[in-house]
């Protein structure tokens, strides 16, 4: 990537969001845009279309937008399954539309399976049972994992996940949820 192309990061308000926004800020990256910087909720459709339209980001970073903690997960399922599948429809989506170079997408290490043999590999996924208290979350993810594949087999998109084993940094939030 050059250090001029327009770079939108989608889940800004989260640890590997703002990793990422940061680290390419001190790279020299100039323009690095997100839906804070943007104003602009995710959730809706409308508005992210909105945005890449005027925008017309050549990358595209989707980090996780609604992430927590065993506890969290327990509590908001709901919340968990609808606003991650919504925001990822709505990024990848828009980044087809608006001819995105490339995207790559986060998922996280809940989408294997609980019993995954060790080490984990790429093939594992979809054979076995979730672990049964980060499930809502974890069906959202595998959600966006196709939906990438599915574009790129369609369209001839660019779009790539990345499952990171486990993130921690210093915009973690380690409280109880």
């Amino acid at each position: 990537m050059d250090k001029d192309a327009k770079v939108f990061i989608a889940g800004v308000n989260n640890l590997i969001g703002l990793g990422l926004k940061d680290y390419l800020e001190k790279k020299g990256f100039t323009k690095v845009l997100s839906e804070e910087t943007d104003k602009v909720n995710l959730l809706r459709q409308e508005q992210v279309e909105s945005l890449f339209k005027e925008i017309r980001p050549e990358y595209v970073f989707l980090a996780h937008y609604k992430s927590g903690g065993i506890t969290a997960n327990i509590k908001y399922p709901a919340e968990f399954i609808y606003e991650n599948l919504q925001v990822q429809n709505n990024i990848i989506n828009a980044s087809y539309k608006s001819k995105v170079k490339r995207l790559a997408y986060f998922a996280s290490s809940c989408v294997y399976p609980k019993a995954c043999p060790q080490p984990m590999k790429e093939e594992y996924l979809l054979t076995g049972a979730l672990e049964e208290t980060s499930e809502a979350y974890a069906l959202a993810k595998l959600a966006g994992i196709k939906m990438c594949q599915a574009y790129n087999r369609q369209y001839g998109t660019d779009f790539i996940s990345i499952i990171p084993a486990t993130a921690f940094g210093p915009q973690d939030h380690l409280d109880s949820e």
